[in-house]
């Protein structure tokens, strides 16, 4: 009669520990979605103009936004003038800084960063209303090695995710 009492007992606890768990987890969702924008679930990424002298920038950051985009998963990426909110980006500058130098050589940078600056906007497809407006900057560090060029060819779609994050971020979560 023990071995009854203690099973009906496990069964009991089991039970009530199942149903509390259940009730406590209902509302969770894996994965993050954010509060977005009230101006829509879909979003169009219009051709990014290019203000700098440095080629390339804007299919960059077009291609980092889309992958953020269905990374992040708040919106589903649009074509075709379909998407409830249009976003517009602009790069404005491209700023690089040594942060040290060859000790050997004063003249040859070893570490540096750069920074690229665009002016962001996000408007309704009737473009009645600005949901978003803002500045970004993306930056990274990284050494030189003995191509600057080529270091900074390798660095810039690091820069361009950041950028993006920051850019999806504001859009996934305007309040913040």
């Amino acid at each position: 009669m023990t071995t009854h009492f203690w099973a009906r007992e496990w069964a009991v606890t089991f039970l009530v520990v199942w149903a509390v768990g259940s009730a406590g987890c209902a509302g969770y969702q894996l994965g993050h979605k954010g509060t977005s924008l009230k101006g829509g679930d879909s979003i169009q990424i219009k051709p990014i103009e290019n203000r700098t002298q440095e080629p390339g920038l804007g299919e960059a950051l077009s291609f980092a936004l889309r992958q953020q985009i269905q990374r992040d998963g708040t919106f589903a990426l649009e074509t075709q003038n379909r998407g409830d909110i249009l976003l517009e980006a602009t790069v404005t500058s491209v700023t690089r800084n040594k942060l040290t130098l060859d000790p050997q050589d004063v003249l040859t940078v070893r570490d540096f960063e750069i920074f690229v600056t665009a002016q962001f906007k996000a408007t309704r497809q009737s473009g009645s209303e600005v949901l978003m407006q803002k500045e970004i900057t993306g930056k990274t560090s990284s050494r030189a090695a003995s191509d600057l060029t080529e270091a900074e060819r390798r660095v810039l779609p690091l820069v361009m995710q950041d950028m993006a994050q920051q850019a999806v971020d504001q859009l996934s979560n305007p309040d913040w």
